[in-house]
């Protein structure tokens, strides 16, 4: 069973208890677990969801409570999404499918993931910004963007590197 570790934020707005999360561990090929905050850009309430392993990030813009009560679904459709934007076979999209076909919600546990996960945060304001708001981004190619940023806790490596090896 994989976990999608949420802030407190998503438990609350959720409205679910998190489980008791047990250390799961990933093989190579597999991607793991995921974190999951809520934020507010435009003062519009936006899911965030970043891999623990490959730091791979992607933003769900203008939620509404029934998606963050609904975010298993959520996050599978748009991991789909993105994944099929960042060129990935159809093969690779059902393996990525596959792995998360049992989700449990969990309480974050790494300080490291969820540091990146602000300094995402910033940089995703700044891209929707600068593509003149909320209402006219491509999120997609936000979201491609993104991943295409060295990250420090990878040894400036790129998360969209990575995810292409977990996923070979």
């Amino acid at each position: 069973m994989r976990l999608i570790r949420c802030t407190l934020k998503v438990l609350k707005e959720a409205g679910v208890k998190p489980v008791d999360a047990v250390a799961s561990s990933s093989r190579p090929e597999e991607l793991g677990n995921w974190y999951a905050n809520l934020i507010r850009i435009e003062k519009r309430k936006c899911l965030l969801f970043t891999n623990e392993k490959t730091l791979y990030t992607f933003l769900i813009p203008k939620v509404l409570k029934r998606n963050v009560v609904n975010i298993r679904e959520e996050f599978i459709t748009h991991l789909a999404y993105n994944l099929q934007f960042e060129g990935f076979g159809t093969d690779m999209v059902q393996k990525a499918g596959h792995e998360y076909q049992e989700i449990a919600l969990a309480k974050t546990e790494s300080r490291s993931v969820l540091g990146s996960m602000n300094e995402f945060a910033f940089k995703y304001e700044f891209f929707i910004c600068r593509a003149g708001g909320l209402d006219s981004v491509k999120i997609l190619a936000v979201n491609k963007k993104i991943n295409r940023t060295p990250m420090s806790p990878l040894k400036y490596k790129y998360p969209i590197d990575l995810l292409h090896e977990a996923l070979a």
